[in-house]
This record gives C-alpha cells, sequence and structure tokens, in this order.
C-alpha cells in the first residue's frame, strides 16, 4: 500500500450543541460541575435528570461521547448528599475505572465512592465491607458473589436508592439471561431485608411497649435487645452499623439504564429489570455538539486485514486506536507493526490491570499515539483527544461499531473512521453500502430469563443469598427445584429451602458467561488445567486428532471423555502451519410450534426444537493456502443434544426435491445467518443452521435452553433475506467464496452449495413478499 491514504470519505457534518433551560442545583454541586467544564446541561440530560428525580425508572438512549454519564451523575450525588446509596454497574473493568475518576471529583462535597470488582485486592474490598460508601461501582459478576453474602451487605442495601445498569447493549444474548437473574435476584433480597426491617421494627416497638409497661408495674426498666431475639436468616441490620437515615426501610429502589442506540430500548431493559415495558420511561435524543466525521469503507485486497490496517494508520500519521475483534487479532496487529517498525501498543483483557492501567494513562495522555484494542476499550471509555478508529473488520453489529467510533473525535475535533471489511458475507455488504451502517436500523437485543439451564443455577443461589419459599417461585421453577433437591443442592428447612454445603461450593462457581455444560481442559503430559469450554463447542475443537491453539502454542487432542468432562492435550513442538476442522451433521426436531407467520410464499414457525448435533470426523488443512490435506473420520461420533429455540422458514413450493435447490437451500442458509448479528445484536457463535432438502431452514439458538435471539429474527427475515440477496448479486465471484456463501463454520467443509440457486431463492422471497406488500 502507498504511504498516502485517500478513500472515498463519507463526510458527516459537524453538529452544533442544544441546551436545555437551567437545572436547579446545589451550590456545592454546581461549582464541581463548573469545574468539570459543564454549565449547561444538553436537552437530553436534563430531560433524564427530571425523569429520575420524579422517582421514574427510566432507559436512556444516547450515542457515545453524548454525556450519558452526568444523566446519572447528578442524581446519584444528591442522593449521596441525601446518605443514600447507588450501585453502578458497568461491562468492563476499564469503563469502571473510567467513571470512577469521574466520581471522585465529587469528593469534595462528602461523597464517597468506591470500585469493588476482581481487580480490588482482598485488603481493599474490606475496607469497603468495614465502611460501605454512598457509590459502589462494580460488575454483575460482583454483584452474584455479593448477593450470596446478604448479611454483610444489609447495611449497604438498605440505603440503596439507585442501580445503574450502563452499557446495556453489551448483554445481548446469554449474558443477558444471567443479567436478568442477577437482577431478580437482588430485588428480591431487597424486598426481603425491607420486610425483615418492618419485623424488627415493630418488634422494637412491642418490646418497648412491654417494657413501659412492665416499669408501671414493678419500677424497673427492661428493655430487650431486638437483634437477640429474633433470626429471619439474615440480617435485620446491626445497631451498631445503622447511619443517619437507615433506621426506616428504603423506598423502593430506582433503575437507570443508559445505553447506546438499539432497536428495542424498553424490551430489553424490561426483560433485564424485571419492570413491565409500561413501567420504564424511554429518554432518547443526543443534545451534545459533534466536530465533523469522515467515514471510509475498503476491502481487503492483496494484503490482510491486518496489514492493510497498520499501512493506513501510518499513511494517516494521526493519534489512532486499531480495533481488533479477538485477542489474537490484536496480537498479530502488535506482531506485525514491531516488524513495520510502527510504535503500537496492545490493549485487551487478560494484561495485568496495572498494564491495563498505564496504557489507559498512557494513550490518554498521548505518550502512546497507536494503541490496537479490543472490545475491552469500547465501551464509554474516555480515551482523551483521539483522531481515528480503524476497524480491523466488522465487529458483529452496527452498535457496536458506532461504539468504537465514537472513542475518536471526543474533543471536538475532526474525526476519521475507516472500516477494513475482511473476506466475509456481512463485512462485503457493508462495503457495498457504506452508507448503510450509518443510516441503517439499529439491531434489537435479546436474553432469555427463562432459560432453564441458567434459571436453575440462579434459584440455587437465591436459596443462598436467602431461603427460598413459594412465593418466591416462577412459572417452570418447580422442575429445576426438584433437580436441584434431588442432585442434594438443595434442602428443606422448615417451610423454607436453603443450599446444602455442596449447593453454596456450588453458587460460587457460577460463570456469568456460559450455559450448559462445561469441558476441563488438561495437558495430559503435566496435568495442568489449560482452560475449559462450553461441551457444545469442545466437540468440534477437541476431538481426537485436533489442533488446538492456547495462548499460541499448538496442542494435539487425545480426545474427550464426555461422562467425565475432560479433553486432554500433548503439545506439538514442530513449526508447522497445518489446522484441522470439523466436520459435522446436525438434526433439529421440532417440540412445539409457538408462533406461525407468512413472508413473500415462505411460511415461518417459531417454537422449541430439539438439536442433535455429531461430529463424525475433520479434515486437516494448509495454514497458509487453506487447502485440504487429508481427511479423518472419528472411530466413535462425538455427539451433543439440547433443547433450545428456532425459527425455521419452508421454501417447499420452489425447492421441490432438486439437488440444486437442496444446495441453494444450504447456500442461502449460511448467507443469511451471517447477515443475522447486524439485526440481532447476536455473537455468530450464538447461531446455528440446519437445511434439509424439503426445502425447510432452521436458523436455531446455539446455547441450551436460547438466548431469545430467534424471537427477533422472526419479526425480521424480510430484511435478513434482503441483506442475503444483496450480498449475493453483487458479490464478484462465479460459483461461491468466502465473502457471499462459504462459511468457516460449516459441517460439510463448504461442499453441496449452489450461489446461483441460492440467489433464485431469495429473489422470489422478495418477489412474493413485494406483491403482498
Amino acid at each position: 500500500m502507498p504511504d498516502s491514504f485517500s478513500p472515498n470519505w463519507i463526510v458527516e457534518p459537524p453538529r452544533p450543541a442544544q441546551y436545555a433551560d437551567e437545572i436547579k442545583l446545589a451550590p456545592p454541586l454546581r461549582e464541581v460541575l463548573r469545574e468539570r467544564g459543564i454549565a449547561k446541561f444538553y436537552s437530553h440530560q436534563a430531560q433524564a435528570i427530571h425523569a429520575i428525580r420524579e422517582g421514574k425508572d427510566i432507559v436512556l438512549m444516547a450515542p457515545t461521547a453524548a454525556g450519558k454519564t452526568e444523566c446519572y451523575m447528578v442524581p446519584v450525588v444528591e442522593a449521596a448528599l441525601q446518605n443514600q446509596c447507588s450501585l453502578l454497574l458497568f461491562p468492563t473493568k476499564a469503563l469502571s475505572r473510567d467513571q470512577w475518576n469521574r466520581i471522585r471529583e465529587f469528593n469534595l462535597l462528602g461523597v464517597r465512592s468506591a470500585v469493588y470488582d476482581g481487580d480490588v485486592i482482598e485488603s481493599q474490598r474490606q475496607k469497603v465491607r468495614k465502611d460501605f460508601p454512598h457509590v459502589i461501582i462494580t460488575n454483575f459478576d460482583m454483584l452474584h458473589f455479593m448477593l450470596l453474602y446478604p448479611r454483610i451487605w444489609a447495611p449497604f442495601f438498605a440505603r440503596l436508592k439507585y442501580v445503574v445498569i450502563d452499557e446495556m447493549h453489551a448483554y445481548s444474548g446469554t449474558v443477558g439471561s444471567h443479567v436478568a437473574n442477577v437482577v431478580w435476584r437482588l430485588r428480591r433480597v431487597l424486598q426481603k431485608q425491607r420486610e425483615a426491617q418492618k419485623v424488627k421494627i415493630e418488634f422494637e416497638k412491642e418490646q418497648e411497649a412491654k417494657a413501659e409497661s412492665k416499669k408501671e408495674k414493678d419500677g424497673k426498666k427492661k428493655k430487650l435487645k431486638a437483634d437477640e431475639q429474633i433470626d429471619l436468616f439474615g440480617p435485620p441490620i446491626p445497631a451498631s452499623s445503622k447511619a443517619a437515615g437507615s433506621s426506616q426501610p428504603s423506598a423502593n429502589v430506582q433503575f437507570i439504564c443508559s445505553s447506546a442506540t438499539v432497536g428495542n430500548p424498553l424490551e430489553f431493559a424490561s426483560k433485564l429489570t424485571g419492570l413491565p415495558p409500561n413501567h420504564l420511561a424511554l429518554v432518547k435524543g443526543d443534545g451534545s455538539p459533534r466536530g465533523k466525521t469522515r467515514h471510509a469503507v475498503v476491502s481487503e485486497k492483496d494484503e490482510s486485514v491486518v496489514s492493510q490496517a497498520l499501512h493506513i494508520a501510518k499513511a494517516m500519521d494521526k493519534k489512532t486506536i486499531i480495533f481488533g475483534n479477538s485477542h489474537n487479532m490484536v496480537e498479530r496487529l502488535g506482531l506485525v507493526a514491531g516488524r513495520m517498525d510502527l510504535p503500537l501498543a496492545v490493549y485487551r483483557s487478560g494484561l495485568p490491570p496495572q498494564e491495563r492501567r498505564q496504557l489507559e494513562a498512557s494513550f490518554h495522555s498521548g505518550s502512546i499515539r497507536l494503541l490496537a484494542a479490543t472490545s475491552a476499550l469500547e465501551l464509554g471509555m474516555d480515551v482523551g483527544d483521539a483522531d481515528m478508529a480503524i476497524l480491523a473488520g466488522f465487529p458483529g453489529t452496527i452498535t457496536r461499531l458506532r461504539q468504537r467510533i465514537g472513542r475518536v473525535g471526543r474533543k471536538g475535533q475532526d474525526a476519521y473512521a475507516v472500516l477494513v471489511a475482511r473476506a466475509n458475507p456481512l463485512d462485503q455488504y457493508y462495503a457495498s453500502n457504506p452508507k448503510t451502517y450509518l443510516n441503517g436500523l439499529p439491531e434489537s437485543c435479546h436474553a432469555k430469563p427463562d432459560n432453564p439451564h441458567i434459571r436453575k443455577w440462579h434459584l440455587l443461589s437465591a436459596a443462598r443469598d436467602w431461603p427460598l419459599d413459594e412465593a418466591d417461585l416462577q412459572e417452570g421453577d418447580q422442575p429445576l427445584l426438584r433437580e436441584l433437591m434431588n442432585e442434594n443442592l438443595l434442602r428443606k428447612f422448615g417451610d423454607s429451602i436453603v443450599t446444602s454445603a455442596e449447593g453454596t461450593k456450588k453458587a460460587r462457581t457460577l460463570s456469568l458467561r456460559n450455559a450448559g455444560q462445561r469441558v476441563r481442559i488438561i495437558d495430559a503430559e503435566s496435568g495442568r488445567f489449560l482452560g475449559e469450554r462450553e461441551q457444545s463447542i469442545a466437540i468440534g475443537e477437541l476431538y481426537e486428532g485436533a489442533i488446538y491453539l492456547i495462548g499460541g502454542r499448538r496442542y494435539a487432542s487425545l480426545g474427550i471423555d464426555l461422562d467425565e468432562g475432560v479433553a486432554r492435550l500433548t503439545p506439538i513442538r514442530d513449526k508447522d502451519s497445518v489446522y484441522t476442522q470439523a466436520l459435522r451433521t446436525k438434526r433439529a426436531s421440532i417440540i412445539e410450534v409457538e408462533e406461525e407467520g407468512q413472508w413473500g410464499g415462505v411460511q415461518l414457525s417459531r417454537g422449541p426444537v430439539h438439536i442433535v448435533n455429531e461430529v463424525y470426523g475433520f479434515v486437516r488443512k494448509d495454514g497458509f493456502s487453506g487447502q485440504t490435506l487429508s481427511r479423518k473420520e472419528l472411530d466413535e461420533p462425538l455427539t451433543y443434544e439440547f433443547d433450545t429455540h428456532a425459527l425455521w422458514s419452508d421454501w417447499s413450493e420452489w425447492a421441490d426435491g432438486r439437488l440444486s435447490a437442496a444446495e441453494g437451500l444450504h447456500a442461502l442458509e449460511h448467507v443469511s445467518i451471517a447477515m443475522m448479528p447486524a439485526l440481532t445484536g447476536a455473537d455468530p457463535a450464538e447461531i446455528g443452521g440446519i437445511s434439509n432438502p424439503e426445502g425447510r431452514i432452521f436458523y436455531y439458538e446455539g446455547s441450551a435452553g436460547g438466548s431469545g435471539m430467534s424471537e427477533i429474527v422472526f419479526r425480521r427475515f424480510g430484511e435478513c433475506i434482503s441483506m442475503a440477496e444483496e450480498r449475493l448479486r453483487t458479490c464478484q465471484c462465479e460459483k461461491g467464496c468466502p465473502s457471499c456463501i462459504f462459511s468457516p463454520q460449516c459441517g460439510n467443509n463448504n461442499n453441496y452449495l449452489d450461489k446461483e440457486e441460492a440467489l433464485a431463492l431469495a429473489r422470489k422471497g422478495l418477489d412474493g413478499a413485494k406483491s403482498k406488500a
């Protein structure tokens, strides 16, 4: 690539600020805000502050760099000045530290705050628990553990006024199902503690009355201490921990959800918080100013996306963040940059906390001007005066793309944003439609709180939080409770249900990042634990003979013991570049039809299904050319079966049993699945597909129990096929390529595909939809 870079820039014009009328603030608070350069509020900030002050639970939707923090910061500080507490939940540790730096500016007013997460050493956490601050900044993983010890956290929960869920779109999918259950547990603990507090107050009054009566009789005052008389499975609030304003039960907690724009804000916030959609107030808009932004989309051509991104950064010579979609990508950026003598630093999760803090500070100050980063730096972070964002590949959703672009130009200067599109269908769709990501509809977010594989373990944890009783249970909980009782993880205690010793241990090991069974990965030579994978993924990565990468090292798998839940690997010591790819078959059986519809002559259905995923062999491929070197079948196939939810479409009217039509369905399955992340916000690993010769395509949710993704695709199926048709039509290849119908997830090694037939099927559906419009 030449030293200059002159693409066809798409210019987004500058935008002036829209300010609101003055908001009444306490003079000290106003003074601190003035010191921060905030003399007046943008229109959307004022609207949000007014709604929160009125006691509403709100959903705030505004783009990056729009000042969302101030929308909840003002009410949180005002609550602290009334000795009330707030819980601020962020999806990344980097964002937590960034927001803490802003909150600490209010220390002068007596507002005490602290970060409480896995990067905080235990001695510091003990200090927090000994003397609770007004504001605790944490994440849902840590909140899970906090809820397991409600006695310890009772003084903080008793004064809790606000719960802020920032960047809520980051919780779409399986993690959102976990988050919804953690919030359910939080609301339950708060309610139980309020009830216990009321009982305690009544008890104290009763004891005082008895003591007064006895005093009148014998002249002696004997007041019983309520804390020594009752035990309600944790606490009433210990008298020694009472702070001013905490002697009465607190009012209901208010939820403040904020995010960049998503397609279904009220629906998704309702799933996360458990509040009805009509109970939530939507605050939407953006009154913040913005400098001119130049956008460009380029495709990787004769060089890899890594080297092309670096050449663009070198040619532009600006303060730049290059975003990669994986640890592997940003490490490769660092490696190649070193060979090009480019002074690039690498930022990702997994680095020591102190190293991450140092990189953040150095980039903010300008001592580092070129940074490669994963999504760990995309959410809400103030990275200073960065000028340019280069995206080494489309990040999966428009929302995430806009988040990354929003990291630059935050000081009002002109900004530059370049997407380097990879050779896959979704990236190439945006390369062909460069204005779409600026003006297209945002994705909808999804979660499935009643996923039984997730709900089961939160029921177990809830029994540890506070003993369960009949009133706590929701529809579908009874069978899960029976399972937990039969597994000796729960036991009866009077009229309640509590955890056993084993159940308590299990609750402490719950991960909020997965659903279903896990496979532990062990080094067969040393016995060292190397990591773990979900069983559904493991059968396609750790079968006998598979080549597996960990930390840049290559291992050969000796196979998986599914009963034991263990895969054993041996290190590969040669310098070969060979890799393996699983061969698999999949089958879907319909359990129930929950919803039906029509689109362009295609029958659509949605509901629970049973999926059988079988790995029967693998191919060995050359790492440079991608050519298949050999093929091998396993002695015994590995099978993973699970129940989930799916959407299925019936194309039988045009398929009519022809071989070419079956291959067209297979190709259409590939390209339409590639488009679904842009509509649902789902990770591609969350979506599976099965097509059969009779004319039916299943699109299923990849996690056991489901994630809610198929409901969104059901409503937006026409958009999906329209995007697929455009990609098939504009791709320059003749028979198919990675930019249209080839999928790295294909269990048939991308055989039995027909691009021309797929395009014909998509057009027939679209023509049918137009004729019925």
